[in-house]
């Protein structure tokens, strides 16, 4: 198998449907997989993993759909038998000082560091074109930072070839996450909204709003930091005792 060493990839070596049918194992039913309001139903298996000369027990998953381009799957640090992984890009400018964060892990979301912000989550997808939040965290930070609507809504898209609800925002007075700025921001707007609520437009003159009724989802804050802001890192580094990420980025430059 051929593997990517993803940040925010979970407990589990996700595969790609093809590269899971070659594997000959007890399949059992899994965790179902939530991109935003879309449901994937998995399958997982118990595997013993040869690596670094080592055989390490771990489990793999797959959910139906594929995961990942120009590999068989995808795994996080966690899973890999070293105490340090870096990822470095040759072709990012120039660094400025390095950010060093603590790092937290969840049987649910994943590796994930605090944004100092709101209860705020913050994960890191090197595959993810556009930093992007849920609807949730859009909320926390629309109350912030002062933020409102800028543009049509549209779709972004997400893990897995799923495309979802997402609009723009722009914030009067941004701040930064993990050493980035931040001035505006796409925001999913139908998932993960809990409690929260999300700016409105203001209604025209003579203008009828109607809203889509759709069932409550739990609550969850995350702005998910994609390629727009991991391509000026010259190099990240994952150190497992104890967990941080240090990025050694050029977080100002646009």
């Amino acid at each position: 198998m051929r593997l990517r060493v993803d940040l925010d990839q979970q407990e589990s070596i996700e595969l790609n449907p093809a590269a899971a049918a070659r594997l000959n194992v007890q399949w059992e039913r899994g965790y179902d997989l939530e991109v935003g309001r879309v449901r994937l139903p998995g399958r997982e298996a118990p595997v013993r993993m040869r690596i670094a000369g080592g055989l390490i027990p771990t489990q793999v998953s797959e959910h139906g759909r594929d995961c990942c381009v120009g590999s068989d799957g995808a795994i996080g640090p966690d899973l890999l038998p070293y105490a340090i992984v870096r990822w470095r890009n040759p072709s990012a400018p120039s660094p400025a000082m390095p950010l060093t964060l603590p790092v937290e892990t969840n049987s649910e979301t994943g590796l994930s560091v605090s944004a100092g912000v709101a209860g705020v989550r913050l994960r890191f997808a090197f595959t993810l074109p556009r930093s992007v939040a849920t609807a949730s965290a859009g909320a926390r930070l629309a109350r912030l930072w002062g933020g409102s609507w800028a543009g049509p809504p549209g779709r972004i898209p997400l893990a897995f070839g799923t495309a979802r609800p997402a609009r723009a925002m722009v914030f009067v007075r941004p701040d930064r996450l993990a050493g980035f700025r931040f001035d505006r921001m796409m925001v999913r707007t139908g998932d993960f909204e809990g409690q929260e609520k999300l700016p409105e437009d203001r209604a025209l003159p003579g203008e009828l709003v109607v809203r889509k009724g759709l069932p409550p989802q739990h609550g969850w804050a995350a702005v998910t930091i994609g390629a727009d802001r991991l391509a000026r890192c010259a190099e990240i580094v994952y150190r497992a005792a104890p967990r941080s990420l240090t990025l050694d980025c050029a977080f100002d430059v646009p």
